[in-house]
């Protein structure tokens, strides 16, 4: 299933990394300013706080146009620059999403964009997946029996689906059996898996 902690999914990590650029824009601007008169809030230390509560497209472009003409040249001049290095960020950012298990439509809202461009990065920048099937041995404990990689454009959470339905035989059936998914270079620990898709007797768990 897709994390539902946005922290911890790829548009979650990018709306963290561009509230931490404003927080180090608006720490440097205090810095500056100590010497001088308090001064009010800025436009951008508004917009980083609203930007936070906002969690809908169309929040977020209410926000945009209720607060960008308060932004002063430099304010926006930061914004444009961290939006030249998302811009760039974007394909990967893009796959890590749909990774988890955000659908096209979700990363397109999320992002801005169209769910074609979605689904043209997704078909151009497909990911490495790395999966393990698993034997249960009792006591829940669990021995590798096959390991593989494939590229794919779909969600791990359907990577591990997909290959647990193709190749689990009598035995395993009989056993209980789990499959794991990493993306390359992630492999190796079962607890830290994209996804992991178990079954016990006749019936398919999926964490």
């Amino acid at each position: 299933m897709r994390n539902e902690r946005p922290d911890e999914t790829a548009v979650g990590r990018l709306r963290t990394q561009v509230l931490a650029a404003f927080d180090q824009f608006e720490e440097e601007r205090e810095a500056e300013q100590r010497q001088y008169e308090p001064a009010e809030s800025s436009g951008l230390e508004r917009l980083a706080q609203e930007y936070a509560r906002a969690v809908t497209a169309t929040a977020r472009a209410a926000l945009a146009e209720r607060v960008g003409p308060s932004l002063s040249l430099t304010e926006a001049g930061v914004i444009r620059r961290t939006a030249k290095a998302v811009e760039g960020a974007l394909p990967s950012v893009i796959v890590g999403a749909r990774v988890d298990g955000w659908t096209a439509a979700e990363i397109a809202a999320e992002l801005g964009v169209t769910a074609s461009y979605v689904h043209r990065i997704l078909r151009n920048n497909p990911w490495d997946a790395v999966w393990t099937m698993y034997r249960a041995t009792g006591d829940d404990t669990w021995e590798p029996v096959e390991s593989g990689t494939l590229c794919a454009t779909e969600s791990a959470a359907s990577v591990a689906d997909q290959i647990l339905g193709e190749r689990l035989d009598h035995s395993l059936a009989r056993s209980g059996a789990r499959l794991c998914v990493w993306r390359t270079g992630e492999e190796g620990d079962p607890d830290d898996a994209r996804f992991t898709a178990k079954h016990d007797g006749d019936t398919v768990r999926d964490h």
